[in-house]
């Protein structure tokens, strides 16, 4: 290759116009040889991805593309990403492609199409996107950021709240008392301690948290009207019912890392993070069971599912509305303990009643509940089996704990409806349990089965790929871990009913940090989200606006359509939901409209067409239903046009 060294002869009829000084090449150029040759001050790496070394970038035409990377280096109209011009830019033989179509069908000179994002790149934080990252080679794609990884749900049964715990630190930062102020008539008192054998507390067990990391609590009320409330994580979803211009909420004023009921820091039922309370069920059904489904494509939040144990149903909830989506469905006589959703769509519900058939799911559609097989008898088999907690992994497997059995872990596959078992070095009652990408992780609540005996202070280590044990971890001072979960931080918790507290262990350092909560803190359920958000539902999502015509211009905005530049693997997703107004606030109060599947989005087709207006507000969701692929995102080139009035 030719290089701009002083003395060489480019020879021959040069791409670049014949010159005898520099007055007569473009500006970004220099007369060498009689040929006029792009500027050089050294080496010039990422002209279009390419890497001259050691300043021998040779751009004939000026087009800003060194010749070994341009297709065409005779013609600046040639080389890099197709344009809407008419001419072939990226040398492949085709013209205008993927342009055309989102140019309303013509490459005409008013259809100005922009390149998204500009210099700097994609830029992810707390204000515009939540669930991706940027990979080292620049693409937005799905990963965890830093709104998965604070906060921990525990609910504490005895004292009728629920704690909300920093998973990073677990110092408590909230708690909230489990109705809220616009419970329905016929709930027990918010304070009342729990009773089981008559009427008398609200009785809180299972908490689940959603794809927005809202939270939720099941109220079993045993012999009382049982009940589901929602908790907004964050402080800009409460509501500020009160007008007065602040969110009246439980904080931990003082900074100790404790909430202090009796002072300012719990405000009570009038807590305005508490978005709703709805009953479900008749009384004494008993909410049980609890879990998020995965998101319909036109929403970022499933539905919740709740079992009631006592009537053998499965009822769901718009998660946004608390309002009951059809009758409750009759799961085949199950007495659903606990629940988890799985990729596919499907609500599994594990029973607690003594049979062999433990193990059944509703389907996506929320219509039709399938059985699985029974565990099998005989030999090697549990001869008995009393389920509590209830998980799923990356593969789809379902795992479930049983207290009072040996071999005490059962684990589910789903592909083959076949089961397998895992033990444990030691006897003892297995309650909660919860996987993570590489481990299987179980809470043991007393050293005997049938929780019976002292009270435990381990949690076994099991390996996902063949379920040999780990280790036994002990934790320092807490006792009776019940429930089980995995954090977005990489940490562990064990929710440790017999001393009131919930403990963090960190299997990086080997090291515990340990914090009290409420009376009698129980729970078997997804409590943290990492379930449903990394195994069940990794989906994400990134907003960029956009402004066309200025203010004053003559004419109107029309947004023709979008061209995403994007790696989308089999099982993954990418759509764009866009939402157009005049200004900022017309933006914001607008609906996205959507969804419109890449890579082509034409605005004019259905679900559009869109509106006019000067600016638009564009957001990409990434979805995979498979964690080891996920849609890579390069680019958006967004097309759209000033018309005269």
């Amino acid at each position: 290759m030719c290089s701009l060294l002083v003395g060489c002869d480019c020879g021959g009829d040069p791409p670049g116009a014949a010159c005898e000084s520099a007055s007569d090449c473009r500006s970004t150029q220099e007369c060498i040889d009689g040929t006029c040759v792009s500027r050089t001050d050294g080496a010039r790496p990422g002209l279009d991805g390419g890497d001259s070394g050691g300043g021998t970038c040779v751009d004939f035409d000026g087009d800003g593309r060194c010749s070994d990377v341009d297709c065409d280096d005779t013609d600046e109209t040639r080389g890099g990403p197709e344009r809407c011009d008419g001419v072939d830019n990226d040398c492949d033989t085709r013209t205008d492609e993927g342009l055309v179509e989102i140019c309303g069908g013509s490459c005409s000179p008013s259809c100005d199409v922009e390149t998204i994002p500009g210099p700097g790149g994609w830029a992810p934080d707390g204000t515009n996107s939540e669930g991706v990252i940027v990979d080292p080679s620049g693409a937005l794609t799905l990963g965890r950021t830093e709104a998965t990884s604070f906060s921990v749900w525990v609910a504490n049964m005895d004292d009728g709240t629920v704690s909300k715990m920093d998973s990073r630190t677990n110092r408590e930062l909230a708690r909230y008392p489990t109705i809220g102020a616009a419970a329905p008539a016929g709930v027990r008192p918010a304070s009342e301690p729990c009773a089981w054998t008559s009427p008398g507390g609200n009785c809180p067990s299972r908490t689940a948290v959603d794809q927005n990391f809202d939270a939720y609590v099941a109220n079993r009320a045993f012999h009382s009207q049982g009940t589901v409330t929602k908790y907004a994580n964050r402080e800009e979803d409460c509501i500020d019912r009160n007008a007065n211009g602040v969110i009246d909420t439980s904080r931990d004023l003082n900074g100790d890392g404790t909430i202090n009921e009796g002072t300012a820091e719990f405000v009570g039922i009038d807590d305005e993070c508490i978005l709703w309370t709805v009953p479900v069920g008749g009384v004494n059904a008993v909410p049980r069971a609890l879990t998020i489904g995965v998101a319909p494509p036109d929403a970022l939040v499933g539905d919740v599912w709740v079992g009631l144990f006592n009537t053998s149903q499965a009822c769901r909830i718009d998660s946004a509305t608390g309002a009951l989506r059809g009758e409750c469905l009759p799961i085949n006589g199950l007495n659903p303990y606990g629940a988890t959703s799985d990729s596919m769509g499907r609500i599994w519900f594990v029973d607690r009643s003594g049979r062999r058939d433990i193990l059944g799911y509703v389907d996506a559609t929320g219509t039709t509940f399938t059985m699985a097989s029974p565990v099998p008898g005989g030999a090697g088999w549990p001869p008995s089996l009393y389920p509590y907690g209830i998980t799923v992994d990356g593969d789809g497997r379902i795992y479930i704990a049983s207290s009072a059995s040996d071999p005490p872990i059962l684990r589910y596959l789903p592909a083959t409806d076949t089961w397998e078992t895992a033990s444990f070095p030691s006897t003892g009652s297995p309650r909660g349990l919860a996987a993570d990408e590489e481990f299987l992780w179980v809470g043991i609540s007393h050293e005997q089965q049938s929780i019976s005996g002292a009270a435990s202070d381990r949690v076994e280590q099991l390996r996902l790929t063949d379920l040999s044990h780990v280790t036994t971890h002990h934790i320092p001072t807490g006792r009776a871990p019940v429930g089980v979960g995995v954090s977005f931080d990489g940490s562990v918790w064990a929710v440790c009913q017999g001393t009131n507290s919930a403990a963090r262990f960190d299997p990086m350092t080997n090291t515990w940090i340990e914090h009290g909560v409420g009376r009698s803190p129980y729970t078997y359920s997804d409590f943290i989200g990492f379930g449903l958000n990394v195994f069940a539902e990794p989906r994400g999502r990134y907003r960029f606006r956009q402004t066309g015509c200025e203010a004053g211009e003559f004419g109107s905005q029309r947004w023709l359509g979008a061209r995403v530049n994007a790696e989308i693997p089999a099982s993954t997703e990418v759509t764009l939901w866009v939402r157009v107004g005049n200004t900022p606030e017309e933006v914001e109060a607008a609906t996205f409209i959507g969804p419109f599947p890449a890579p082509i989005a034409n605005f004019a087709s259905p679900p559009g067409p869109i509106p006019q207006g000067r600016i638009i507000e564009v957001e990409i969701r990434l979805v995979t239903m498979d964690r080891r692929v996920a849609p890579r995102v390069m680019s958006i080139e967004l097309a759209g046009e000033c018309t005269g009035s």
